[in-house]
């Protein structure tokens, strides 16, 4: 199984469009669907950034977008956490994909071309290498910031059949703030034919 480990970001301040990249203001392809939380009077998500999936698992000529979304404090300095980020289906963390997917009936969404966002001065671009993971890699090898792949699950969740990883990150360890708790990785899933996805948070 291919993955695409992410070797280290790039700042550039200069925002290009309709590529991966953590950071800045997503690039939408249709009308915005900006998520708010219900919980926290309509407050919107941060804007985590956006993967282009067909560098990965669309074909090249078919441009479609994936939007992380979460509930976060506004700078490291913001002492604000909500904890049900760790549930992918309470509306505090949000997966969208355009063009032409169904929003999740647990999100609320805005018509918000721009809002907060992890960098608003920078974007970031990962840096990867490919490489090759099977069920009888170590763990330590698939244990790393990656796209694709095998998750490197240490709670030993459990997620949908079809589900498989689209990305993995520890996030203590980034250029950009993202605070899901002490020492977290974050995975953002999809099914199996890229309709729908969720974020799944382990914390040791």
């Amino acid at each position: 199984m291919k993955a695409y480990k992410i070797d280290r970001f790039i700042s550039q301040s200069e925002d290009k469009h309709f590529i991966t990249k953590f950071g800045g203001q997503p690039d939408w392809i249709e009308q915005p669907q900006w998520p708010v939380s219900l919980a926290w009077d309509n407050r919107p998500l941060k804007f985590i950034g956006q993967i282009r999936l067909n560098g990965f698992y669309y074909e090249p000529e078919k441009l479609s977008l994936v939007y992380i979304f979460m509930t976060q404090p506004e700078d490291r300095n913001d002492t604000f956490f909500d904890p049900d980020i760790i549930y992918p289906d309470e509306g505090e963390t949000a997966v969208i994909i355009q063009p032409d997917r169904e929003i999740p009936e647990y999100l609320q969404v805005e018509n918000l071309r721009t809002g907060p966002t992890v960098d608003s001065k920078n974007i970031w671009i990962p840096q990867i290498t490919e490489v090759e993971e099977t069920l009888a890699t170590e763990f330590e090898q698939i244990d790393h910031d990656k796209f694709c792949g095998i998750p490197a699950f240490n709670q030993h969740s459990k997620t949908e059949s079809d589900s498989k990883l689209l990305l993995q990150l520890h996030t203590n360890w980034l250029p950009f703030y993202i605070n899901v708790g002490g020492a977290p990785t974050m995975f953002v899933l999809l099914n199996n034919t890229n309709e729908r996805g969720f974020i799944l948070i382990e914390d040791m």
